[in-house]
């Protein structure tokens, strides 16, 4: 496992937080997700880099598009 911390646009209220929290634990090999509305920015653990690439479409899907810090 690795982990990474993404810088995450349009996380305004605690829904979009919520929102992320309660969807990205659905992708495949994504575990241990926090998100940080002050920093906007998402941490989790990711398996493989197909399941962080898959993690990165799903914010982006649910209109938090990420990039790496």
């Amino acid at each position: 496992m690795m982990t990474i911390t993404l810088k995450v646009k349009n996380m305004k209220c605690m829904g979009c937080v919520n929102t992320i929290l309660g969807n990205l634990p659905t992708v495949n090999g994504i575990t241990n997700v926090k998100a940080n509305l002050v920093s906007q920015t998402v941490t989790f653990d990711y398996e493989t880099q197909t399941s962080l690439e898959q993690a990165i479409a799903k914010l982006k899907e649910l209109g938090y598009p990420a990039e790496m810090q």
